[in-house]
């Protein structure tokens, strides 16, 4: 397992929805948007399993499972 947090603004449901999207990026025209797909293809090719936790307004929590 392993676990990243941050404390940012968070995201709300429409947003937690798209994250893994090849191609979506909250930023405009500023990003690509493929740094999260990209780490959800390796962890299903690593047959685990990606969980997020967002709260507007207090951060993000990634949680990727591996298996042993």
């Amino acid at each position: 397992m392993l676990s990243i947090t941050d404390t940012g603004f968070g995201m709300d449901e429409l947003i937690k929805e798209k994250i893994f999207d090849p191609f979506y990026s909250t930023k405009g025209e500023k990003g690509t948007g493929l740094g999260l797909s990209q780490v959800y293809g390796f962890v299903e090719r690593s047959l685990g399993s990606i969980q997020v936790y967002s709260e507007v307004g207090h951060g993000t929590r990634f949680t990727l499972y591996f298996p042993r």
